[in-house]
């Protein structure tokens, strides 16, 4: 008997000390593959529009490409309808439009920093927002340039223009934990360039993007690094 329940208990530590192990990895690899499944979804539908549409240059896109950020005239909400309307919408399997709104007001808790788990405002705002029929969140919006003009001696920009679409991809939908570098990644398209990408910066130095990675300022770059790191997950990627 003294010995079952030795060996039980050797069981019972094993299974304690290898079971966190496993579900971790299985989590990985299923977050790095519906990663790569929400990429190719945007691509496709992305390269189905410019076949149909032609160039990106001739896309009426109101004004989101080159308007200074300034421009008190622009209209985020029309620009945004109008590009998801036709030329997005129509090349997806789409199961709820939300439309042009707020992530709280689609009951959508998020988004959250990976480090500090606190809430983040702004990045989140107004969006066009989209459930797709396999449970990706896309939230569409607006990105902008670097300087343009040059820098003021203070080092900020003399201006900045509208320049590309940002994809924030929720890849399991309103399930949690709605986290940046967890379930939430980010990528771009640029509507000149014609280039979709992951959001990132000019280096594609793998340990520049596990720098970003390990804190809250720089974890709109993890898709990146996942990305960079063959569709996997790695041992040294900061996880759960």
């Amino acid at each position: 008997m003294a010995e079952v329940l030795i060996t039980l208990v050797i069981i019972g530590i094993v299974a304690a000390m290898t079971i966190p192990t496993l579900i971790a990895n299985y989590q990985k690899k299923q977050t790095a593959s519906k990663l790569k499944q929400a990429y190719s979804i945007i691509s496709q539908a992305l390269t189905m529009a410019q076949a149909e549409h032609g160039d990106t240059t001739t896309w009426d896109v109101a004004g989101i490409y080159g308007t200074s950020t300034d421009d008190t005239n622009f209209n985020h909400k029309d620009a945004l309808t109008k590009f998801a309307a036709k030329y997005f919408i129509p090349y997806l399997k789409v199961s709820n439009d939300f439309g042009y709104k707020q992530e709280k007001t689609v009951n959508y808790d998020g988004p959250y920093s990976p480090v500090t788990n606190n809430y983040v405002p702004g990045r989140g705002s107004f969006k066009y927002r989209i459930l797709l029929s396999n449970n990706i969140l896309i939230s569409v919006g607006i990105g902008t340039s670097g300087c343009v003009g040059g820098t003021n001696p203070d080092g900020s920009c003399v201006s900045t223009e509208y320049r590309n679409i940002i994809f924030e991809v929720d890849i399991n939908g309103f399930s949690k934990p709605n986290t940046y570098g967890k379930d939430v990644f980010f990528m771009t398209f640029d509507l000149r360039k014609r280039i979709f990408e992951f959001l990132k910066g000019s280096d594609n130095n793998k340990q520049v993007y596990l720098n970003y990675c390990k804190g809250d300022s720089g974890s709109q770059f993890c898709g990146y690094l996942i990305f960079l790191d063959g569709w996997e997950i790695k041992d040294y990627y900061p996880w759960f």
